[in-house]
């Protein structure tokens, strides 16, 4: 959207005079009434646009003032961008101007794309009314109406407190407040509870409510852009403003009959304190009522959402995260080419239910921290060290089943030198939940689009989106099953298969010094590494024990307590990697690590921002493919260009919002700030090529 903003302002002045709305300037009741009536689905902007867009603007020959513009509305665009501005049919009052005049309407009208357009309205001394297009003037009870529905100032009302806390270390201000003795919560418009008029160098950005005991709560973060006032205006260590400053809100309260004008004077602010951040994550986000006009639209497409999701379930079959266990299921498939179709179906379908059942699983977290207030992302359960040193084991264990120590229900559905497949229920789910855990760090084409809806929309949706990646992701099994005759493809059973095991068990010990890399990212490695290393040797101690040293005694029970009793020590007492020997500080030089305050702080230069975590495979992939290539060092050179790199192996609510504002829930994420500040997003794939087109 910004970039479309920017290009079309630059490239299509020929739609200047398609402004795809009715623009004219009438007398009225000693005013003068400019009005803009826009086409459907086009709107133009507030004086505050919010995320993007330009505020329309009145330029009159002659002197005039305005009165207050009517109230505004925000929409969600796509990109999940927030804008303020007007559809419809508005009307924008003036004092009255005696004699002729013209006044130079410019506006910014948006749809799917933003065009420019400007009319020149002229009235003579005598004349009534004038537009760019033919019609009558508005009537007068339509034009009273508007009038009366003008926002105008009041006094700041008694039971609304305020006040402005900065970010420990950071020039990141938020200013918090809160409204008692409310009955109803919800907003009587289309529009935030406080609505700042923009005045530099505040700049407003979201605003997020809560409800409780009656009282209504919200908070509003602000980006301080002094240092590019002239002279620099630089935030005060103390706290404490030199002069006050007077900031306008537009009043959006419960049972309000319109929103009205107010002042807040500010006068300091206060370092936050952890505990009021803990104060909000106690209360759930108060859930808007109101449905703006591109969620209804996005809505309306959730066919589409889910064919992306199915469509994204089917390539993670070729991730490099699955391939291990997906190779597995495709050896049993070799092995049992015969099975009757009833019997594989039974099979593929216990497959499909724990990819499905683990999916739901993700939904039902993924819902509970939403409704909690709190940020998620895709493999949000490879941040957990728990949860991936409890991965290592078991898949260890399985590539020892694989290198014949034991005999265990391997997820190819039988046990691997029997041919009983019948018994190998158990199996074919557990590689079902397998598959799945190790393909949420994956991104494929199709699954970005398709989360990043299902991470912003209602609960209902979460769960038909994860649904249908799991049918995509088990789909390849269920038309196998469906379909006996297409397994001829495969090669048939022999001798081989005895070295296709030991190759299997080979790329699952592959994995787990996957997991374990990750893993050593967010412990203390000095520590634990000595543990998790004492752990696999004594799964494998007990195993080959219980295969080799004691294959009938009774003792096989006890040798297995050993490891089991110290891997759930080693779960219970994670030492984690402290703050200062965080992988951020292992960036190559030439790479900085990221944060939106130093992000903001090159606007000016040219910038190139990659966010990865050591748990994405294809953050490693284009690594080496593209970021860490001499052609991409040359790139960086010949256009200046400063790079930093976002790191989410480790949860960071930072960067889990930021990628939020761009649609994005999941790594890899790449972007450009222009000199401009205009930032744009390159998706999940980059080439050299694609990176330098986007520079120019």
């Amino acid at each position: 959207m910004i970039k479309a903003i920017f290009l079309l302002l630059l490239t299509l002045p020929l739609f200047a005079n398609e402004e795809h709305a009715l623009m004219s300037v009438q007398r009225w009741n000693k005013k003068i009434v400019v009005s803009i009536h826009h086409d459907e689905g086009w709107h133009t902007y507030w004086k505050n646009p919010g995320d993007a867009g330009i505020a329309s603007s009145f330029k009159f020959s002659r002197e005039t003032k305005p009165y207050e513009w009517p109230a505004p509305k925000k929409y969600i665009e796509a990109g999940d961008i927030l804008t303020i501005g007007y559809s419809d049919l508005k009307h924008f009052f003036f004092e009255d101007i005696v004699g002729d005049f013209e006044v130079k309407v410019g506006v910014l009208i948006c749809k799917d794309i933003c065009i420019p357009g400007e009319a020149k309205l002229k009235l003579g001394e005598k004349d009534q009314f004038a537009s760019n297009r033919s019609r009558a003037p508005y009537e007068t009870s339509e034009l009273e109406k508007s009038f009366n529905e003008l926002p105008t100032s009041i006094t700041t009302p008694k039971d609304l407190e305020y006040y402005l806390t900065r970010e420990k270390d950071q020039p990141k201000l938020t200013l918090h407040y809160s409204l008692k003795n409310i009955k109803d919560p919800t907003l009587p418009r289309e529009l935030n509870f406080l609505t700042g008029f923009p005045q530099a160098p505040w700049g407003f950005k979201r605003e997020s409510l809560y409800f409780k005991d009656g009282v209504l709560f919200g908070k509003t973060e602000i980006e301080w852009d002094g240092e590019y006032q002239e002279p620099p205006v630089e935030l005060p260590k103390d706290g404490q403003f030199t002069s006050p400053y007077q900031l306008q809100f537009l009043l959006n309260a419960p049972g309000m009959k319109k929103p009205e004008v107010i002042t807040l004077k500010i006068e300091n602010f206060s370092v936050a304190s952890p505990a009021l951040n803990d104060f909000y994550k106690s209360m759930p986000p108060l859930a808007g009522k109101i449905t703006s006009s591109a969620e209804e639209k996005t809505n309306g497409n959730i066919f589409k959402f889910l064919l992306f999701a199915f469509l994204g379930g089917l390539i993670l079959n070729l991730m490099p995260c699955v391939l291990p266990v997906i190779s597995l299921k495709l050896f049993g498939l070799i092995k049992h080419q015969n099975l009757p179709q009833n019997k594989l179906l039974k099979h593929n379908l216990t497959y499909t239910a724990g990819v499905l059942s683990t999916l739901i699983s993700f939904g039902i977290i993924v819902a509970g921290i939403k409704s909690s207030g709190e940020e998620i992302g895709w493999g949000f359960q490879l941040q957990s060290p728990g949860f991936l040193l409890v991965m290592m084991i078991l898949i260890f264990i399985l590539s020892l089943n694989l290198f014949g120590l034991f005999e265990f229900k391997t997820p190819g559905g039988s046990k691997l030198g029997s041919t009983e497949l019948s018994e190998g229920f158990t199996g074919d789910f557990l590689s079902g939940v397998l598959t799945t855990i190790l393909s949420t760090p994956c991104s494929a084409p199709f699954l970005g689009t398709a989360l990043a809806f299902a991470f912003t929309t209602s609960t209902l949706n979460i769960f038909l989106i994860f649904i249908f990646i799991g049918l995509g992701l088990s789909f390849p099994f269920l038309m196998t099953a469906i379909f006996p005759s297409s397994l001829h493809i495969l090669p048939k059973p022999g001798a081989w298969m005895e070295k296709l095991k030991y190759f299997l068990g080979l790329t699952l010990l592959l994995t787990v010094i996957w997991l374990y890399d990750v893993y050593l990212s967010l412990v203390n490695a000095e520590t634990m590494t000595f543990i998790v290393n004492l752990v696999l040797i004594l799964w494998f101690f007990a195993f080959f024990s219980a295969r080799k040293i004691f294959p009938n005694s009774k003792l096989r029970f006890f040798i297995f307590l050993l490891p089991i009793t110290f891997s759930v020590n080693a779960i219970k007492n994670l030492e984690l990697k402290p703050i200062s020997q965080d992988i951020k500080a292992e960036t190559p030089e030439r790479w900085e690590s990221w944060s939106e305050e130093k992000l903001n702080a090159k606007k000016g230069q040219l910038v190139f921002v990659d966010f990865t975590a050591e748990w994405c495979l294809t953050c490693k992939v284009n690594k080496k493919l593209v970021l860490d290539t001499d052609a991409f060092l040359e790139l960086s050179k010949k256009y200046n260009m400063n790079l930093m790199r976002a790191d989410w192996t480790k949860r960071d609510d930072n960067i889990t919002q930021f990628l939020k504002r761009y649609n994005i829930v999941g790594v890899p994420a790449y972007f450009i700030q222009k000199p401009s500040g205009e930032i744009i997003s390159l998706g999940e794939t980059i080439t050299i090529g694609k990176i330098e087109g986007n520079l120019n």
